[in-house]
């Protein structure tokens, strides 16, 4: 009996169980099917994936893309390498080895003017496959690029970037010069997030100035750009940070000092009426401690030399120091519109114990070297406390009846807030400055003479009318 009921007991239990079992093969079955699928899924994904890349390759070679930009630019294109990235959202296209020269070089062999180590550009992924490129960032990489600012107001770099056909079409078909135009690039400046340089260098030459700016280090970053070309006066402004070492020199190979700047300003990119490139900068950018200039430079070295007036007070002017330093802010707050760098703030450097102090709206054509500086030049408070002992004991000489009123003049003319000051005006070519100061000195020499006769004669006429009778009471 117990034999029985196990047997039944077991028999049951297979009759139970069996329906889970059949459930289980039946969830691996599916299971199995959702991976196999998933892996033909993904491969075919793959085999898609690699065979569209191959196909980018092929439309969006090295040739189309200079064959595309020698179209729109009047410059000789070379490009080494080209890679394209699917795998990853938005696409990547990456130029390597890129250069751009003048199309009628003078010397073979030259070096070209813009040479660029590497340049990623972030591409909708679409548009490759219609051979369009959608430009959504920039990022360039080892820079090189030489330019000069020419006499007559046009740079070696503006020719590389003017369009084929010579005229561009502005605001309204109005026709403009040259180069990048907005209205012509509607598509790409509408898409275009932001622009990065970065481990570059620019050689930049003043030829009318004698200047030469050579920029390492360079950082610049565009972004926040808001660009619509059928809105271009209410939006047409990005933000725009910069960074990197610039040194400056003479074109005959004097150094005239290092300035490591950083700072962020704000940037309107192009001309509202014909949309040409045409940047407008507003910023303020700090100076690191390195920062110095050599104080040969003619604005500085003419300008000491107007020192020499202080001598009518019996102030003598030390040797120029060979190097100065940024005082005040330590910083450069400008303008730059169309070549002319504009000062916002006062820039100031100290030599020796002396501020010199560019004020606001002093201003530098950088392509035909004109300038107007006005400046002050302020000694240190120890100085000028140094300088009025040596001036009052000059004012000895004057007598005691006149010289409370020459003294009230010298502290107008010369001293402002306890310190000695001496204002000057830099105008004409800023290589050879003309220099002037601004107001009068008291010559104590002149004055004590003056004051002698006037003394004299105020003493003749009182014992003239006492002589006379004149003081009789009358």
């Amino acid at each position: 009996m117990q034999g029985l009921i196990k047997g039944l007991s077991d028999c049951g239990l297979r009759l139970q169980y069996e329906p889970m079992r059949r459930k289980r093969r039946e969830k691996m079955t599916w299971k199995k099917r959702l991976i196999v699928g998933a892996m033909i899924l993904g491969g075919s994904f793959f085999l898609l994936a690699v065979a569209a890349g191959v196909i980018a390759q092929r439309l969006m070679d090295k040739d189309y893309l200079i064959e595309e930009i020698e179209k729109s630019i009047t410059s000789q294109v070379e490009i080494g390498e080209v890679d394209i990235s699917l795998f990853r959202l938005p696409a990547k296209v990456t130029l390597r080895d890129v250069s751009l020269a003048p199309l009628r070089a003078g010397v073979s062999g030259a070096k070209p003017p813009v040479q660029l180590e590497q340049v990623d550009l972030s591409v909708g992924l679409w548009g490759l496959f219609n051979r369009h490129v959608d430009v959504t960032n920039i990022t360039i990489r080892g820079a090189e690029i030489t330019a000069t600012y020419r006499e007559d107001g046009s740079t070696t770099l503006g020719t590389l970037f003017e369009s084929p056909d010579e005229t561009v079409r502005g605001k309204s078909g109005a026709k403009g010069r040259g180069g990048f135009n907005v209205y012509d690039q509607e598509e790409f400046v509408t898409t275009l997030g932001g622009l990065i340089i970065e481990n570059s260098k620019v050689d930049l030459t003043l030829e009318n100035t004698g200047l030469r700016l050579r920029c390492s280090d360079v950082y610049i970053e565009l972004s926040s750009i808001r660009i619509d070309p059928a809105k271009l006066e209410e939006t047409n402004t990005a933000k725009l940070k910069i960074g990197g070492k610039v040194r400056m020199d003479s074109t005959e190979g004097r150094h005239y000092g290092d300035l490591y700047l950083s700072g962020q300003s704000t940037a309107r990119l192009f001309n509202p009426q014909t949309g040409s490139t045409e940047p407008e900068v507003e910023g303020d950018f700090s100076l690191s401690e390195e920062s110095w200039l050599n104080t040969r430079i003619p604005v500085v070295t003419k300008a000491w030399g107007h020192l020499s007036i202080l001598e009518k007070v019996g102030v003598n002017i030390a040797t120029l120091p060979d190097e100065a330093s940024f005082g005040r802010s330590e910083a450069i707050a400008a303008h730059y519109h169309l070549g002319r760098l504009t000062v916002r703030k006062p820039l100031s450097i100290w030599v020796g114990d002396w501020e010199f102090a560019a004020m606001e709206d002093s201003w530098l054509q950088m392509e035909t070297d004109q300038h107007e500086v006005n400046a002050e030049l302020l000694a240190s408070k120890d100085a000028s406390v140094r300088f009025r002992s040596v001036i009052m004991k000059g004012l000895e000489m004057i007598p005691k009846e006149v010289r409370s009123m020459v003294v009230g003049d010298l502290e107008k003319q010369l001293f402002r807030d306890e310190r000695l000051l001496v204002n000057i005006r830099s105008s004409g070519d800023f290589s050879d400055p003309k220099i002037r100061p601004v107001g009068a000195v008291v010559d104590l020499a002149e004055a004590a003479k003056e004051a002698a006769k006037k003394l004299l004669k105020e003493k003749a006429s009182g014992f003239l009318n006492g002589l006379l009778g004149g003081d009789d009471g009358r």
